[in-house]
């Protein structure tokens, strides 16, 4: 079982957070002095921002302070990487992380990016989890995924699977699968989410592997139809249905999910003054609600030590999938 599976409650900070037990004692002299800013590397509206919107009040009320979101898309994600990096590291600027900025991205660009996932940063808590999903149009001819791997293998060539763009989580689910599965299909790269799904409904592509925010409207509504979980982790949204893995797909494992990271340098006090502020959020029911209204399962027993591993584990995981598939991408 790796570190990202354990769930760890090894240090006073997690332990300070859990419900009930007081926090004051983990008070740093002089922490905050002013408001902490969160930078969302994406536009205001989307899971990741609704996500540091509903955990930041919270957090904030048991830091004793103020948590600011700012919002800084750009280069998926690079921009608000590359400001907070260069930032004071004294805890009043927060990088709310994801899968995609500190784990695939780098796993596919590596030095290519601005920053670097691991040294330059100072993970706070692993804040929520969101699985990704099999899905296909309700009326295809697909009621299970035996039935579409079967398909696929029937009819080599003929298949293909969409993504909203090369080097992502859905691209390279998609690339792990094939590979699991020993399937010869295509990838279709599409121009964003909206344009992705569409591709899905409209017939232009058989199966998408997506996060649950991306599909859950069309699931609700019954234009997609749900064949399996593509995660590992137990529980969290569609908690029902079955995962790749006990369908025989190897440990295919895509998630995404949002972290609290610092500049690298940041003094550990302040880091665990952050972490037990931001369990505690995540400890109420009232936020674990609402994270799971947009498809996200609350965490709240992370630590720096285990933040820092599960980026490590994801970087390696994703890269071994790009070194498998033979992906080579370029930002330029």
């Amino acid at each position: 079982m790796t570190t990202r599976r354990r769930h760890l409650l090894t240090s006073s900070a997690a332990l300070l957070a859990a419900p009930g037990l007081a926090i004051p004692s983990l008070a740093v002299e002089g922490f905050p002095s002013r408001p902490v800013s969160l930078v969302v590397p994406f536009p205001p509206g989307g899971t990741t921002d609704l996500g540091g919107r509903i955990i930041a009040p919270r957090a904030a009320h048991h830091l004793g302070g103020t948590i600011v979101i700012e919002n800084r898309p750009g280069a998926a994600g690079a921009v608000a990487a590359d400001q907070v990096r260069r930032a004071d590291p004294d805890g009043h600027t927060l990088f709310l992380g994801v899968a995609a900025t500190h784990g695939v991205r780098p796993a596919v660009f590596g030095d290519q990016l601005p920053y670097d996932a691991v040294a330059d940063f100072a993970p706070v808590a692993l804040l929520g989890v969101t699985p990704f999903l099999l899905v296909v149009r309700a009326d295809s001819p697909f009621q299970t995924a035996a039935q579409l791997i079967e398909r696929l293998r029937a009819e080599p060539g003929r298949h293909n699977y969409a993504s909203a763009g090369p080097g992502g989580v859905p691209h390279l689910a998609g690339e792990w699968l094939r590979m699991e599965a020993g399937v010869d299909v295509v990838h279709v790269p599409y121009r964003g989410g909206a344009q992705m799904l569409q591709g899905l409904l409209s017939g232009d592509v058989t199966f998408m592997i997506e996060s649950v925010p991306t599909v859950a409207a069309a699931v609700a509504d019954g234009r997609l139809r749900v064949l399996a979980r593509a995660t590992t982790r137990p529980g969290g949204a569609f908690a029902e249905v079955p995962t790749l893995g006990a369908l025989g797909m190897g440990d295919v494992d895509a998630e995404t999910w949002i972290m609290a990271i610092a500049p690298a340098g940041t003094p550990a006090a302040v880091l665990a003054r952050l972490n037990a502020a931001f369990n505690a959020a995540n400890a109420e029911p009232a936020v674990v609600e609402q994270l799971a209204a947009i498809g996200t399962q609350a965490i709240s027993d992370s630590t720096p030590e285990s933040a820092a591993a599960h980026i490590r584990e994801e970087i390696a995981r994703w890269r071994g999938v790009v070194e498998r598939a033979g992906i080579r991408l370029s930002l330029s």
